[in-house]
């Protein structure tokens, strides 16, 4: 699943649809999952700024350089087609497990 709609309309163009949410068998998440629906995201000063119920808020860097070819994984779906793939770390990995209540990671398509 794509993750939510980014807020700040201003960057939109640049940066929608550039993150989705793997579950622990590395299968998008649905765009209809309750937790998916409550969640906002937003773009302040170079960070995607996740926000959810009863979570603090996740700044996550949005310029890094994905130059580590070993750190890229492709993903494969049948509404997205074949991607590559970086993970936005172990933080944003733990905070969006947390939420959930099962594993999840925040996944960066290169492009």
């Amino acid at each position: 699943m794509q993750c939510p709609a980014v807020q700040n309309k201003e960057v939109v163009e640049d940066y929608q649809n550039r993150w989705v949410l793997l579950d622990e068998d590395n299968k998008l998440l649905s765009k209809d999952h309750p937790k998916i629906v409550d969640m906002t995201l937003d773009i302040k000063f170079g960070y995607l700024v996740i926000r959810a119920p009863g979570m603090l808020r996740l700044d996550i860097p949005m310029d890094v350089l994905e130059d580590d070819e070993s750190a890229i994984e492709t993903i494969a779906d049948e509404r997205l087609g074949s991607k590559r793939v970086v993970s936005e770390g172990d933080l944003a990995a733990q905070w969006l497990s947390v939420y959930f209540g099962r594993p999840v990671r925040l996944m960066k398509i290169i492009v």
